[in-house]
């Protein structure tokens, strides 16, 4: 970017604090034309960010990717967000006090697509997503928009529970709730707060992946040639079928033991505990009154009564 004049186009874009699809298009085949984002070109994303926070829907998406690929690229293996590209990150975010709605994108577009992120990273963004809501200009409200970029966060492969919601995201979502509860909101946000809690409840699960350090063992056994792969497989041939078999008891498949272990641990999910019976109950009513999504979630439940501890179903007898 030291062509005078594309750094003066530069700075022009986001004047009105607007970035529209054209101008998207000039950043990416004029600043970004490489496909790699350096520290440089990052800070004038970010600085663009600051000048202009709305735009068409490619604005969004293309500074999420586009930082995205600046630190899930830095360091290997790649795909994995370093504590200290956190730090890095937050402080970005954190130069004018708050997240935008751009660097919220962002960090969902990070635990959407690394493979692992550090476990503060979810939090951080959790409580930012909520001081969103609660600091706009008319008042605290749940749109479309909102609502489908939380449903992205819930659901994040990368992010603090993968793709189950955990009990601090869960507790986010009453946060929100009681904090719009006499708003117009979209009504995406009365299914998602209900999806989200009974995800909860019901299936606190998902993949854990390898942390970095395993990656890099993985990598560097993949890399390195001096490794008796071919032993595996004398083992295998030098001693008919049942060889076979011991061969693959001493070399057990990686995706064997994850299933075998999610198996085990979705059978458990299915069925509330007495700790997450006690805090639902605790939570749901926890300003005296139930308001219309707490009594959308309460029929939800209902329906599952048969199979809920004494608790919920206390719970659910008094709301009813």
């Amino acid at each position: 970017m030291s062509d005078p004049s594309l750094s003066a186009r530069l700075a022009a874009i986001g004047a009105d604090g607007f970035v529209s699809a054209d101008e998207v298009l000039f950043l990416r085949k004029a600043v970004f034309a490489n496909g790699v984002v350096d520290a440089h070109e990052l800070d004038a994303l970010f600085d663009l960010g600051d000048r202009a926070q709305k735009g068409d829907p490619e604005w969004f998406q293309f500074f999420a990717e586009a930082a995205a690929d600046f630190y899930l690229r830095e360091e290997e293996p790649q795909g994995y967000l370093t504590p200290e590209e956190f730090q890095s990150l937050k402080a970005r975010v954190l130069r004018n006090g708050h997240a935008n709605a751009l660097e919220i994108a962002l960090m969902v577009k990070l635990m959407e697509t690394a493979t692992q992120t550090p476990p503060e990273m979810a939090a951080f963004a959790g409580e930012q997503f909520k001081e969103m809501i609660l600091a706009k200009p008319d008042g605290p409200v749940v749109d479309k928009q909102d609502a489908v970029l939380l449903r992205r966060y819930l659901f994040a492969a990368g992010g603090d529970g993968h793709v189950a919601v955990t009990r601090r995201e869960a507790e986010l979502l009453f946060d929100i709730n009681d904090a719009v509860e006499h708003a117009h909101n979209n009504p995406a946000w009365t299914e998602l707060f209900v999806q989200g809690v009974v995800n909860h409840l019901m299936a606190h699960l998902g993949y854990t992946a390898p942390s970095r350090e395993e990656a890099f063992r993985r990598n560097a056994w993949a890399k390195d040639h001096s490794t008796n792969v071919g032993g595996f497989f004398k083992r295998m041939v030098s001693g008919g079928f049942g060889a076979v078999i011991d061969a693959y008891k001493d070399d057990k498949s990686v995706h064997a033991e994850h299933n075998e272990q999610r198996d085990a641990g979705v059978a458990h999910a299915e069925k509330l505990t007495r700790t997450e019976a006690d805090w639902l109950a605790a939570r749901i009513g926890r300003d005296g009154a139930f308001d219309a999504n707490e009594r959308r979630l309460i029929e939800r439940l209902r329906e599952l009564k048969d199979d809920l501890p004494e608790g919920l179903k206390a719970l659910i007898d008094r709301a009813a």
